[in-house]
C-alpha cells in the first residue's frame, strides 16, 4: 500500500505566488495584491470552505501563464484591448489540471478573464463562481498598483469598479468589494499586508493529501510549469533529470535516490519562473545585467523549496547545479567539501544536457564533442571527475535515454502549445 503524503497548501501557494512576485518583470507583487483583495471580498459572500481555499490558490498564482513581459505588460493595460488577454489564463490551466486536485483551480484560473460582456450565455454558465471573485480582484490589484498612499486612490478605484457591475463584472461580486471597501483596513491590507501573515493570523487553508506514489505528477506539474515557458526550455529539465538519475543508477544508488534525484532534476530550474521569456530565447549574447538575472535563478530555487517541507531532502541537489567544486560557482559557493554526490549528479547532468540540446544562438553538439567540455571542466576543478567519468564510459546510453526523454517532453510541449493557441473560451 502506498504511503499517504501531507503537503501544507499555505506552504505551496505561498512559494509559487512569492516566487511569481519576485519577477523582475510588470506583475511584481501582484499576485499578493490580488490574493488579499479576494480574500476580503469573499468574507461578504457566502462561499464553502473549499471554494475560498481555490479562490487563494488561483488568486495567488493566476497570472502563472503569463511568459513574458510583453504579456504581462497587456494585463495591466485596462483597455483589456489585446486580442490574446485569454492565451495566458488557458495556460495556467493547462498546466494546472494535469495534477488531479488541482482540477478546479486550474477552471478558476481558465475563466479569470471571462468577462460578462465578453462571454455568451452558454459560456457564462461555465465559469466558477471562484473566477467572478478573482475578476475583481485582480482589477483591484491593477488599479492600485504605485500608489504611495492608497487611501488617496481608494475612491477612484470604487468608482471604476463600479463602473464595470452588470457590464465586465457580476453585480454581487461589486457589491461585496463595496462593502470590504468601506474599510481603510481593506485598502492598507492590499498594500502592506503578506500572505505569510495572511495565513498565520486570519486564514488556515486545508492540507493536500495523496499517495506517495501520487507525488511525481506533482513534480512533474512543476517540471512542465518550468519548461513550458519557451520552446527554447521545453526540454531542458526532462533531459537534466533523466541524464542525473542514469548517472545514479549506474552509480549503484538506491531506487529511492533515483526517485528524489529524478524530482530533483525537474525542480532544478523553478527559480527560472523569474526570468522573463525574452531573456530566456535571446539569440544573441547576453548582457552583463541579463546574465546576471540568470544567475538569480538557483537562489530561487532554494528559496521556494526551502518553504515546501515535503521537498526538504532534495533541496540543496536542486539548487546547487551550479556549485562548482573549487568553489567558484553560484550562488552559495559550496565546494568539494559541502557538495553531495546528488548535487554533483545533477551539476554534470545539467552541463551534459545543456551541451547537448540546441538553444537559440547554436545546434546542440554530440555526446562525444560534449565530453571534450566536461573533461576541461574536471581539468578546471568544477565537476566531479568520476562522475565524468562514469558519463563517458556510458556516455551512448545515457544520451539515447536523455534524447528520448526530450523527445517526449517536445511532443507534450507541442500539443501544449496547440491548446494554449486556440481562440475564444
Amino acid at each position: 500500500m502506498a504511503e499517504l503524503l501531507t503537503i501544507s497548501l499555505e506552504e505551496l501557494v505561498y512559494s509559487l505566488s512569492t516566487l511569481m512576485d519576485h519577477t523582475i518583470a510588470p506583475l511584481r507583487d501582484h499576485h499578493r495584491r490580488t490574493t488579499i483583495a479576494a480574500y476580503h471580498i469573499a468574507f461578504y459572500l457566502d462561499l464553502t470552505w473549499q471554494q475560498r481555499n481555490d479562490l487563494i490558490f488561483a488568486s495567488a498564482i493566476h497570472d502563472i501563464g503569463a511568459f513574458s513581459i510583453k504579456e504581462q505588460k497587456a494585463l495591466l493595460d485596462l483597455r483589456f484591448e489585446d486580442q490574446h488577454i485569454n492565451q495566458h489564463a488557458r495556460a495556467a490551466y493547462l498546466l494546472f489540471k494535469e495534477f488531479s486536485q488541482f482540477e478546479h483551480v486550474a477552471i478558476i484560473l481558465r475563466y479569470h478573464h471571462a468577462y460578462l460582456n465578453a462571454t455568451t450565455n452558454a459560456q457564462r454558465a461555465k465559469i466558477p463562481y471562484e473566477s467572478l471573485i478573482l475578476q475583481v480582484a485582480d482589477q483591484v490589484a491593477v488599479l492600485s498598483m504605485d500608489a504611495h498612499n492608497i487611501l488617496d486612490r481608494s475612491a477612484k478605484i470604487i468608482e471604476e469598479i463600479n463602473k464595470q457591475s452588470g457590464v465586465m463584472f457580476a453585480p454581487e461580486i461589486v457589491e461585496a468589494f463595496n462593502k470590504a471597501a468601506e474599510k481603510e483596513k481593506f485598502w492598507l491590507d492590499i498594500n502592506n499586508l503578506s500572505l505569510s501573515a495572511l495565513f498565520a493570523e486570519r486564514l488556515k487553508l486545508d492540507n493536500l493529501h495523496f499517495k506517495s506514489d501520487e507525488l511525481m505528477g506533482l513534480v512533474n506539474m512543476f517540471r512542465r510549469i518550468i519548461d513550458f515557458r519557451s520552446e527554447v526550455t521545453s526540454t531542458h529539465t526532462a533531459g537534466v533529470s533523466v541524464v542525473a538519475a542514469e548517472l545514479a543508477r549506474i552509480h549503484g544508488s538506491e531506487e529511492e535516490t533515483i526517485r528524489k534525484i529524478t524530482m530533483a532534476g525537474f525542480l532544478h530550474d523553478i527559480g527560472k519562473l523569474i526570468v522573463p521569456s525574452e531573456i530566456l530565447e535571446k539569440p544573441g549574447k547576453l548582457t552583463r545585467a541579463e546574465f546576471n538575472i540568470i544567475r538569480t535563478h538557483t537562489y530561487f530555487t532554494y528559496e521556494f523549496l526551502n518553504t515546501l517541507s515535503i521537498f526538504s531532502d532534495i533541496r540543496d541537489w536542486a539548487s546547487q547545479h551550479h556549485e562548482r567544486l573549487n568553489g567558484r560557482g553560484y550562488p552559495f559557493h559550496e565546494n568539494d567539501r559541502s557538495l553531495s554526490f546528488e548535487s554533483r549528479a545533477i551539476a554534470v547532468a545539467d552541463v551534459f544536457t545543456a551541451l547537448t540540446e540546441d538553444r537559440p544562438y547554436r545546434k546542440g553538439v554530440t555526446g562525444k564533442e560534449a565530453m571534450v567540455v566536461l573533461d576541461v571542466d574536471v581539468q578546471k576543478q568544477e565537476l566531479d571527475p568520476n562522475l565524468v567519468l562514469l558519463l563517458g564510459e556510458h556516455q551512448d546510453e545515457i544520451n539515447q535515454a536523455r534524447i528520448k526523454a526530450q523527445d517526449r517532453s517536445r511532443k507534450e510541449y507541442q500539443a501544449f502549445m496547440k491548446e494554449m493557441n486556440k481562440e475564444g473560451f
